[in-house]
């Protein structure tokens, strides 16, 4: 098994792509306030998973969560494969 780390500096649209269930994660931390406003398709290619963060006004050890959920939901993917 490969275990790789997803980084805080991905790009969203890199990150749906890959893993596309982070998508519904991410959905209750803020990212369904960027849908709500008809914007996903301007900041998708633009936003990384920690501005996404930041703007959703998680704590670090929130966000830090968020992080490991997202991790932990790839190393599941990948042991899948």
């Amino acid at each position: 098994m490969t275990v790789m780390k997803i980084s805080e500096d991905i790009l969203l649209k890199d990150l749906f792509e890959i893993l596309p269930e982070s998508r519904s994660v991410l959905m209750e931390k803020g990212y369904s306030k960027i849908v709500e406003l008809d914007v996903e398709d301007v900041v998708v290619d633009k936003l990384t998973l920690r501005g996404l963060l930041r703007l959703s006004g998680l704590s670090g050890e929130e966000a830090a969560r968020v992080i490991q959920h997202i991790q932990d939901l790839y190393n599941k993917k990948l042991e899948e494969m």
